[in-house]
């Protein structure tokens, strides 16, 4: 390879680090592409040294039969499109893998001929649904990678007072769309956690001192197994594998849908609440205190401490299931010199209010 090829392939390959993916073309199975650095004209699949860069052309033959195999709902990405990056980026930039390909299947149907065509070839494959894992190699892979991006479904039933949530969002999302009907489901505390890997871990929220974890609401999986079967899972249909869901990950399929119980959602009461390091004695003290004494299943709090800039910075996030909280109920933390309030406000804004977008990228 020559120095010149060698500086055009890593200059595109290191765009994503430097957030300028805007400036790379998207092709398709038939562009031609023209860099004026390189002086080259090649094609993306055609090239010999793509596939070296991509390190398995058996693993490219078979996104390729993949994207021959899906209907027009559902796509494939690769290198060059910068909707391949949006699909492999994880929060942890330690967890995000270069994939030969990127998969967004749009049907349950096209999800089962993708994994009977993954099966058949015993190829490698990562699950992401919003990439909030810490852990390598837990929603990524170096081969083929399968974005949950487009089940993005929140549908509220008000007769059975169920949702159905999709894989594909984070937990945002699905609290903003229940905020009209003035329900919630048990999800994430913060701000951008996926649901995918959170209902299926276990999953623990604002709410759970009163309902349990998020498992125990979920009443029905809609499931693309292993081999390919589309099957409804719930404590009557499969029961023993309605039981491994419950914290199983995703060890036993790709899970498409979430029938979960709606909860009654007013506004709640709570906040961000910031302190100098030279505070932290005092903050582990009430949190102790805190954790031993309150006995009102509404009241929470979430304790973090971050490292920024050489310094470590703490938070608590004070979060209580009502529109006011009993008196006394946080003054353990209001006591303590701070920054921040805690107020009335809707349960989305609270959930947006945690500062963990400060970290994204830094482990």
């Amino acid at each position: 390879m020559n120095l010149l090829w060698k500086f055009c392939i890593e200059f595109v390959i290191l765009l994503p680090l430097t957030n300028t993916l805007s400036i790379i073309p998207t092709l398709n199975r038939n562009t031609i592409y023209s860099n004026s650095l390189c002086n080259q004209n090649f094609t993306i699949f055609d090239n010999p040294l793509i596939p070296r860069i991509l390190g398995n052309t058996d693993t490219l033959q078979i996104c390729h039969d993949i994207e021959n195999a899906i209907s027009y709902e559902s796509q494939v990405f690769y290198l060059y499109d910068p909707r391949y990056y949006n699909d492999i980026h994880h929060y942890s930039i330690s967890s995000t893998n270069f994939s030969v390909c990127s998969v967004e299947p749009g049907t349950t149907n096209d999800l089962a001929i993708i994994m009977k065509i993954i099966g058949k070839n015993r190829v490698p494959f990562g699950i992401k649904s919003g990439g909030h894992s810490l852990n390598p190699g837990f929603s990524s892979t170096k081969d083929v990678h399968i974005s949950m991006l487009r089940f993005s479904q929140v549908n509220y039933n008000p007769t059975d007072q169920t949702v159905d949530v999709g894989p594909g969002l984070v937990w945002n999302d699905v609290y903003k769309q229940l905020q009209p009907f003035n329900v919630s489901v048990l999800g994430g505390r913060v701000s951008n956690v996926g649901v995918g890997g959170f209902l299926l871990g276990g999953g623990y929220g604002w709410k759970s001192n009163q309902y349990g974890l998020s498992i125990d609401t979920i009443l029905e999986y809609e499931l693309v197994t292993p081999n390919g079967t589309i099957i409804n899972v719930n404590n009557k249909t499969y029961p023993d594998l309605f039981f491994g869901l419950k914290g199983g990950l995703n060890n036993f399929g790709i899970v498409t849908n979430f029938k979960m119980r709606a909860l009654p959602q007013t506004l709640v009461y709570g906040g961000v609440l910031l302190y100098d390091f030279l505070e932290i004695n005092n903050i582990l003290n009430a949190a102790v205190n805190f954790q031993h004494n309150n006995q009102d299943p509404k009241a929470q709090i979430l304790c973090d401490f971050t490292s920024l800039g050489g310094s470590v910075a703490i938070n608590i996030i004070a979060f209580y299931d009502a529109p006011i909280a009993p008196p006394n109920t946080f003054d353990i933390f209001t006591s303590i010199g701070h920054l921040g309030k805690l107020q009335t406000r809707s349960f989305l804004s609270l959930v947006q209010a945690s500062p963990v977008v400060i970290t994204e990228n830094m482990r």
